[in-house]
């Protein structure tokens, strides 16, 4: 199983929580994925344009 992975937003740091990305596979295994890029923002930065 992927362990969950802290998140934190990419303008002012502020840790927003955990996230775990699974793959389902064919015949029904879940793997971690590799290479996936997460690109996370705050509300508040999200509101400041």
């Amino acid at each position: 199983m992927s362990e969950a992975k802290p998140v934190r937003c990419q303008k002012c740091g502020k840790p927003l929580g955990y996230v775990t990305v699974l793959a389902k596979g064919l015949l029904g295994l879940q793997q971690p994925l590799q290479k996936v890029k997460l690109v996370a923002i705050c509300m508040e930065c999200s509101q400041k344009r």
